[in-house]
Protein backbone atom coordinates (compact mmCIF):
# COMPACT_ATOMS: atom_id res chain seq x y z
CA UNK A 1 0.00 0.00 0.00
CA UNK A 2 2.80 2.42 0.84
CA UNK A 3 4.30 1.68 -2.70
CA UNK A 4 0.98 2.49 -4.14
CA UNK A 5 0.86 5.89 -2.49
CA UNK A 6 4.17 6.65 -3.57
CA UNK A 7 4.07 5.76 -6.83
CA UNK A 8 0.90 7.93 -6.88
CA UNK A 9 2.89 11.10 -5.51
CA UNK A 10 5.71 10.58 -8.01
CA UNK A 11 3.72 10.34 -10.55
CA UNK A 12 1.38 13.86 -9.73
CA UNK A 13 4.52 15.59 -9.36
CA UNK A 14 6.07 14.81 -12.11
CA UNK A 15 3.01 15.38 -14.34
CA UNK A 16 2.62 18.91 -12.15
CA UNK A 17 5.87 19.53 -13.67
CA UNK A 18 5.11 18.01 -17.09
CA UNK A 19 2.37 20.75 -17.45
CA UNK A 20 4.53 23.78 -16.06
CA UNK A 21 7.27 22.96 -19.03
CA UNK A 22 4.44 22.62 -21.53
CA UNK A 23 3.65 26.39 -19.88
CA UNK A 24 -0.30 25.99 -19.82
CA UNK A 25 -3.16 28.35 -18.63
CA UNK A 26 -6.41 27.39 -18.07
CA UNK A 27 -8.56 24.90 -19.42
CA UNK A 28 -10.68 27.74 -20.94
CA UNK A 29 -7.50 29.36 -23.14
CA UNK A 30 -5.95 26.00 -24.39
CA UNK A 31 -5.89 25.17 -27.74
CA UNK A 32 -7.62 21.90 -29.06
CA UNK A 33 -3.48 20.16 -29.12
CA UNK A 34 -2.72 21.16 -25.56
CA UNK A 35 -6.07 19.90 -24.11
CA UNK A 36 -5.78 16.79 -25.91
CA UNK A 37 -2.08 16.55 -24.74
CA UNK A 38 -3.32 17.06 -21.40
CA UNK A 39 -6.43 14.37 -21.46
CA UNK A 40 -3.61 11.97 -22.90
CA UNK A 41 -1.20 12.86 -20.31
CA UNK A 42 -3.58 11.95 -17.05
CA UNK A 43 -4.76 8.94 -18.95
CA UNK A 44 -1.35 7.53 -19.39
CA UNK A 45 -0.61 8.53 -15.64
CA UNK A 46 -3.20 6.54 -14.29
CA UNK A 47 -1.58 3.14 -15.51
CA UNK A 48 1.38 2.79 -13.26
CA UNK A 49 -1.00 4.56 -10.64
CA UNK A 50 -3.39 1.74 -10.32
CA UNK A 51 -0.68 -1.14 -9.96
CA UNK A 52 2.22 -1.97 -9.13
CA UNK A 53 2.85 -4.54 -11.55
CA UNK A 54 3.72 -2.03 -14.14
CA UNK A 55 6.69 0.20 -13.80
CA UNK A 56 6.61 3.51 -13.32
CA UNK A 57 8.97 4.30 -16.06
CA UNK A 58 5.96 3.11 -18.37
CA UNK A 59 3.74 6.25 -17.29
CA UNK A 60 6.94 8.47 -17.13
CA UNK A 61 8.54 7.77 -20.74
CA UNK A 62 5.05 8.42 -22.32
CA UNK A 63 4.61 11.38 -20.82
CA UNK A 64 8.36 12.60 -21.74
CA UNK A 65 7.38 12.02 -25.43
CA UNK A 66 4.15 13.97 -25.35
CA UNK A 67 5.59 16.32 -23.58
CA UNK A 68 8.56 17.15 -25.67
CA UNK A 69 6.27 16.68 -29.00
CA UNK A 70 3.75 19.73 -27.63
CA UNK A 71 7.20 21.91 -27.19
CA UNK A 72 8.10 21.29 -30.32
CA UNK A 73 4.67 21.59 -31.92
CA UNK A 74 4.40 25.13 -30.08
CA UNK A 75 7.70 26.43 -31.41
CA UNK A 76 6.56 25.46 -34.99
CA UNK A 77 3.58 27.07 -34.18
CA UNK A 78 5.58 30.37 -33.62
CA UNK A 79 7.14 29.98 -36.10
CA UNK A 80 5.00 29.22 -38.92
CA UNK A 81 1.67 30.74 -38.91
CA UNK A 82 0.80 28.34 -41.97
CA UNK A 83 0.87 25.54 -39.71
CA UNK A 84 -0.65 27.63 -36.59
CA UNK A 85 -3.71 27.62 -38.82
CA UNK A 86 -4.06 23.96 -39.89
CA UNK A 87 -3.49 22.97 -36.02
CA UNK A 88 -5.47 25.35 -34.50
CA UNK A 89 -7.56 27.16 -36.93
CA UNK A 90 -8.52 30.50 -37.85
CA UNK A 91 -10.72 33.31 -36.58
CA UNK A 92 -13.93 33.78 -37.75
CA UNK A 93 -16.38 36.65 -38.05
CA UNK A 94 -20.02 36.21 -37.38
CA UNK A 95 -20.99 39.21 -36.98
CA UNK A 96 -20.65 42.32 -39.06
CA UNK A 97 -22.04 45.52 -39.19
CA UNK A 98 -24.72 44.05 -36.53
CA UNK A 99 -25.96 41.56 -38.83
CA UNK A 100 -25.13 37.73 -37.87
CA UNK A 101 -23.69 36.10 -40.35
CA UNK A 102 -25.70 32.58 -40.80
CA UNK A 103 -24.11 30.31 -43.01
CA UNK A 104 -20.75 31.46 -40.85
CA UNK A 105 -23.16 29.73 -37.28
CA UNK A 106 -24.22 26.64 -39.41
CA UNK A 107 -20.07 26.29 -40.42
CA UNK A 108 -19.32 26.55 -36.36
CA UNK A 109 -22.40 24.50 -35.34
CA UNK A 110 -23.79 27.78 -33.27
CA UNK A 111 -27.35 27.98 -32.47
CA UNK A 112 -29.06 31.62 -32.12
CA UNK A 113 -29.76 30.56 -28.48
CA UNK A 114 -25.91 30.08 -28.11
CA UNK A 115 -24.88 33.46 -29.73
CA UNK A 116 -27.14 34.75 -27.69
CA UNK A 117 -26.17 33.98 -24.50
CA UNK A 118 -22.16 34.70 -25.23
CA UNK A 119 -23.04 37.81 -26.32
CA UNK A 120 -25.29 38.77 -23.00
CA UNK A 121 -22.66 37.59 -21.16
CA UNK A 122 -20.32 40.53 -22.43
CA UNK A 123 -22.73 42.41 -21.94
CA UNK A 124 -24.19 42.97 -25.44
CA UNK A 125 -28.48 42.50 -25.40
CA UNK A 126 -28.72 44.00 -28.89
CA UNK A 127 -26.63 42.41 -32.50
CA UNK A 128 -26.95 45.73 -34.13
CA UNK A 129 -24.94 47.39 -31.44
CA UNK A 130 -21.72 45.34 -32.55
CA UNK A 131 -19.60 46.15 -35.61
CA UNK A 132 -17.36 42.84 -35.78
CA UNK A 133 -18.42 39.41 -33.65
CA UNK A 134 -15.31 37.02 -34.21
CA UNK A 135 -15.22 33.79 -32.42
CA UNK A 136 -11.17 32.98 -32.23
CA UNK A 137 -9.78 29.58 -32.09
CA UNK A 138 -10.02 29.06 -28.53
CA UNK A 139 -14.36 29.19 -28.72
CA UNK A 140 -14.09 32.23 -27.32
CA UNK A 141 -15.72 35.60 -29.14
CA UNK A 142 -14.25 39.43 -29.34
CA UNK A 143 -16.80 41.60 -30.03
CA UNK A 144 -16.13 45.20 -31.40
CA UNK A 145 -18.96 47.64 -30.43
CA UNK A 146 -19.91 50.84 -32.43
CA UNK A 147 -18.06 53.76 -30.71
CA UNK A 148 -21.12 55.09 -29.53
CA UNK A 149 -22.13 52.31 -27.87
CA UNK A 150 -18.74 51.01 -26.04
CA UNK A 151 -18.64 50.98 -22.52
Amino acid sequence: MLILLLRTVLLYAFIILAVRLMGKRQISDMQTTELVITLVISDIAAIPMQGVEQPLLSGILPIMVLVSLEILLSIIMLKSSKFRNIICGNPIIIIKDGVILEKQLKKLRISYEDLYSLLRQQEVFDVKDIKYGIVETNGSISLLKYKENQA
